[in-house]
């Protein structure tokens, strides 16, 4: 019975192991593809992919990364991520022709391994401050020596070498604006090298080489970035990279050696999600520009036409969506309040008789603030000025010829109901005193007059109470004067 029993357990026990679920074999590389601006959508993506990664037990985490660069904010924030994670982080700089510029050199030089395709180039990182975005601040001028130039201290002084007997303005120990203005730059390049430095001595990188990427706006090709020691290796293209990544050792910052085993593994290529993918989109300044004036528009159809509905509520929709789009963005004030100017002065045009001056500065003032909205110096988070300059004339012009309709709407003359009787020319058909009947506008009308009307006469109606009409005569009434 025993030996019946070991017979049949095999064959009743592969049932059950048929129901029994089983786990997906985890990928040896998780790929994050970070094409664009950097911005906090991206960073967002970037931080869940090495996150899913760490769960799955990935071996490597592959970014393939092609980007001018962006916000600062963004940039520290993928960068404190991939030197906290578990998993090694390897920054690709491909395709051929593509670039790691500016916050994008920051992110090459913090992988534990970074790599370039030919034909691509990193560096030039030098922070940019503006007025506005728009207006670059400018550098403390240097000597070859590094030192200040002092050709300002020598035009201050007179041909004797003696200072000009004119008093300074400025109070005893303040500084000129344009001395501020570079010593707050100076502050500023000093922290991000320091920062970039920090990194690249903790990678093993020439971390001399790579702060010239921020003190003197340096780029590197391929090839020059790998006799610098700013780069681990080049490849044409990830199966290559992954083969020359097979074996190798590598050592996480928080001691741990790891020995890749990359080469013929399976690749999980990690998507934006549909929510990041929708508010990226959303984060275009010129997209979220043209949502604010479209919906700005239609809310001001809505309010001169009430009764449309659809033209304001298609308006609230995109007022939010582009308020979302820049609420991912560094907004300045003075953008904001010079949009909201120029709609004043469209306005004002249409009660206003300035001869399109009035509406021409809301043009000039919607450009400038569309320009100034966004304050970031580089031009992927700014918007178009050729864009700006374009919206504005359009919608000033619609703003202004829909107003000027709505006015002259407003001014004519009520034509319908019974306000529409007054200034109407008519006959009396009766003797019109304190009671009578007159013919207005093809109906007969009782009537009432200041002074006694001959049936016959010719009334004009100046006012009306009810159903009963007050008349004067057109013309004087003749008087005949008998002999």
């Amino acid at each position: 019975m025993s030996v019946i029993n070991a017979r049949l357990l095999p064959c009743l026990l592969t049932p059950l192991l048929l129901l029994v679920p089983f786990a997906p074999a985890d990928a040896a590389v998780h790929r994050i593809v970070l094409d664009g601006a950097i911005d906090p959508l991206h960073a967002e993506y970037v931080v869940r992919g090495i996150d899913l990664a760490e769960r799955e037990g990935s071996s490597l985490v592959l970014i393939v990364l092609n980007t001018p660069g962006g916000l600062v904010d963004s940039m520290e924030t993928m960068v404190q991520r991939m030197l906290a994670s578990r998993v090694p982080v390897a920054v690709f700089v491909s395709p051929p022709g593509g670039k790691a510029a500016s916050a994008g050199f920051f992110l090459l030089v913090s992988a534990d391994i970074a790599a370039m395709a030919p034909g691509t180039r990193t560096g030039a990182a030098h922070p940019i401050l503006s007025i506005g975005g728009i207006l670059p601040m400018p550098e403390p001028e240097k000597l070859p020596s590094g030192k200040p130039q002092e050709g300002a201290v020598d035009e201050a002084l007179d041909g004797g070498g003696k200072p000009p007997d004119k008093p300074s303005a400025l109070p005893s120990g303040a500084r000129p604006p344009a001395e501020q203005s570079s010593v707050l730059m100076q502050k500023i390049t000093n922290d991000v090298t320091a920062y970039l430095r920090a990194i690249a001595e903790r990678r093993g990188r020439n971390a001399q080489t790579a702060t010239l990427a921020v003190t003197e706006s340096k780029s590197w090709t391929d090839k020059e970035a790998l006799d610098a020691n700013l780069i681990d290796l080049v490849a044409t293209s990830d199966i290559e990279l992954l083969s020359k990544l097979h074996n190798r050792e590598v050592k996480l910052l928080d001691g741990t050696v790891r020995t890749l085993s990359v080469q013929d593994q399976p690749v999980t290529t990690i998507e934006m999600t549909f929510r990041e993918k929708a508010l990226s989109f959303l984060v275009n300044p010129n997209l979220a520009f043209l949502l604010l004036l479209v919906g700005a528009l239609l809310i001001y159809v809505e309010v001169t036409h009430a009764g449309m509905i659809l033209p304001g509520v298609i308006g609230g929709l995109c007022l939010l969506l582009a308020v979302t789009g820049f609420s991912f963005l560094p907004v300045t004030a003075s953008g904001v309040l010079l949009i909201l100017a120029a709609i004043g002065l469209f306005v004002a045009e249409v009660f206003v008789t300035s001869f399109g001056l009035l509406a021409l500065l809301g043009a000039v003032a919607l450009a400038i603030g569309g320009i100034m909205l966004v304050d970031v110096p580089e031009q992927e988070f700014g918007v178009d000025p050729i864009l700006a300059i374009a919206a504005a004339l359009a919608f000033g012009a619609i703003t202004v010829f829909l107003g000027t309709i709505v006015l002259k709407a407003l001014r004519r003359e009520t034509t319908t109901g019974s306000e529409g009787m007054i200034g109407k020319e008519g006959t009396a058909v009766t003797l019109v005193e304190a009671d009578g009947k007159v013919l207005l506008n093809g109906e007969y009308w009782n009537a009432s007059a200041d002074t006694p009307i001959l049936p016959g006469t010719a009334v004009r109606c100046i006012a009306i109470s009810g159903l009963k009409v007050k008349v004067t005569p057109v013309e004087p009434a003749q008087v005949q004067i008998s002999g």
